[in-house]
């Protein structure tokens, strides 16, 4: 196992992709800040129909809401990339060279049934996560409490980085009630009991109930007193519905929101919070052309991403060259990658050129050799297909090159993801900086990691002087931020040099709510907030609900 342990990149993948889009058929529902009902929409799939299951790490598909439920030992700030906030853990210390980490746990925590939140569910839950011991593996000996609000994981590395992962991807579970139920890979959670303010109330394929309990560790919600859970519908029927009161939030928007959801009323808003990743076109760096770095940069230096922002219209921008969020990583950035990617045409050509490449007939050719070559979307990423066909435009006209647009079905996009020239996938990762890049190491690149979907699909090897960077981040304390810096920034010219992405679009999270019937939602125009309104997750969703006042 990396970094991610069991399940890590998947999350990872969902997390750091685009713009959340919303399902299909219609919603219906009622807020209600009369009587403190909360209506949320949310994504059902193909099927319209909610998967009864609270189990987030196992059991099949996880139902929605789980935020409202489960709950991590710190949650990720939306202000600062990477920096941590206590949410059961008031904090963590790392000794032995960041080889062993002791967490102090909150005090007064219960679980929904009133059962005390101790360090014996911790020491459950990282256990199953990190695994059995073993000298390949992320532990030397099994985690375990040192009193009833300690505990203690000693890793066979430097791990300091190991939280953020944590952190996004794998709350804490109740002991008392998963260890009961066997293979956790396998326990569906149709009750589930909490540390969050949730209790559910009933379930439904069309409608989830949750209310609020007063005995919340955080703090009894201001006036939510319950919440009620819908599919979202299509984008137009989710929009009507806020726009008409009957749903008060929902991730996601739809290329346009910015003008045709803000235009339909005066009481709806919606913000796209980043989250640090970043969406592109990745490149296979083992096939030819793109075995050439010449070649990624040129077709990464060749496309103005301007028309293609304002086309999507959804509030994202675009990230550095490097793939780095400019607002979350601005003290991160070497000063020559702290601005949008822009286009050079003129260095572009002259990279090819150089290189010995020509273009003839529309694709590029070098020693008496052509090379024709596509690009692959999903079919399951609406921004994509807007995006795609713009770069590929771009491509045309300003290196004569003649790319293939193949647009792919999602389960036919996934098995084959390595046979690709190119592909528009999840360039950088979310959480921090290092998490951004940490998919590039070369231990991914062996058939284990790739297997499971670690990252770097494109198959770039990075420079040594890289991989050892990201090598030396895992064993720097988080409060060593000058030293930290100075390794992203070796990993950042080792990426605007070798190019193996075109990133496009600063990653994160669109999310669209009504203040006809609640007010307080966070915004990233208020320095107030270090939080973000997102549905899916863990955290943000409560701390969101809890904080709402009726209008």
């Amino acid at each position: 196992m990396g970094d991610f342990g069991r399940r890590g990149f998947l999350g990872a993948i969902i997390a750091g992709s685009a713009l959340t889009m919303v399902g299909c058929k219609g919603a219906v529902g009622g807020g209600d800040a009369g009587s403190g009902v909360l209506t949320l929409g949310a994504d059902a799939g193909a099927s319209n129909q909610f998967p009864e299951n609270f189990n987030a790490n196992g059991g099949g598909t996880g139902g929605p809401g789980i935020g409202f439920f489960y709950e991590t030992l710190f949650r990720v700030s939306t202000r600062d990339g990477g920096k941590l906030e206590p949410a059961l853990a008031e904090k963590v210390v790392y000794t032995n060279g960041g080889r062993t980490a002791t967490y102090t746990l909150r005090k007064g925590v219960t679980w929904s049934d009133g059962k005390p939140f101790t360090a014996d569910d911790v020491v459950y839950t990282y256990n199953f996560v990190l695994g059995d011991p073993s000298p390949d593996g992320l532990v030397r000996e099994p985690v375990k409490a040192l009193d009833e609000y300690t505990v203690q994981v000693n890793y066979n590395l430097p791990k300091y980085q190991q939280d953020t992962n944590m952190s996004m991807y794998y709350p804490v579970y109740p002991k008392h009630i998963y260890e009961a139920q066997g293979d956790h890979d396998k326990y569906v959670d149709k009750k589930p009991v909490g540390t969050g303010p949730g209790v559910l109330k009933s379930f439904s394929g069309q409608q989830v109930q949750i209310t609020l309990r007063d005995d919340y560790w955080g703090g009894k919600a201001k006036g939510v007193k319950e919440v009620h859970i819908i599919p979202s519908g299509t984008v137009g029927n989710i929009q009507s519905s806020i726009s008409s009161g009957k749903v008060d939030w929902a991730d996601g928007g739809g290329a346009g929101v910015l003008t045709q959801f803000l235009g339909m009323g005066k009481d709806n808003h919606y913000e796209y919070f980043p989250d640090g990743s970043s969406r592109g076109v990745l490149f296979g760096c083992t096939y030819p052309p793109f075995t050439d770095a010449a070649v990624r940069r040129a077709f990464r230096d060749s496309v103005d991403l301007t028309a293609a922002t304002k086309a999507v219209g959804t509030g994202y921008t675009v990230p550095s060259v490097t793939g780095l969020n400019l607002e979350l990583y601005k003290d991160a950035l070497l000063p020559e990658y702290a601005k949008p990617l822009t286009p050079n045409v003129e260095q572009a050509k002259a990279d090819l050129a150089s290189a010995g490449w020509s273009v003839e007939g529309g694709n590029l050719s070098k020693d008496g050799k052509s090379y024709p070559v596509r690009l692959f979307v999903n079919l399951d990423q609406p921004t994509d297909i807007v995006v795609a066909p713009m770069i590929i435009a771009q491509w045309k006209k300003n290196l004569g090159v003649d790319v293939a647009y193949m647009p792919t079905p999602d389960t036919v996009f996934q098995a084959k993801i390595h046979d690709y020239e190119m592909m528009v996938w999840t360039a950088n990762l979310n959480g921090s900086a290092y998490n951004a890049f940490q998919g590039y190491s070369w231990k991914n690149l062996e058939p284990g990691p790739q297997k499971n979907g670690y990252g770097n699909q494109g198959l770039w090897k990075m420079p040594k002087a890289g991989n050892d960077a990201l090598a030396a981040l895992q064993a720097l304390p988080r409060s060593s931020t000058a030293e930290i810096t100075a390794q992203l920034q070796i990993i950042q010219k080792a990426v605007a040099e070798g190019a193996p992405y075109l990133a496009y679009m600063s990653g994160g999270s669109g999310e669209m709510w009504t203040t006809k019937n609640f007010t307080g939602f966070p915004t990233m125009k208020d320095d107030a907030f270090d939080y973000r309104s997102s549905i899916g997750g863990y955290n943000n969703v409560a701390m969101t609900t809890t904080a709402l006042k009726a209008a």
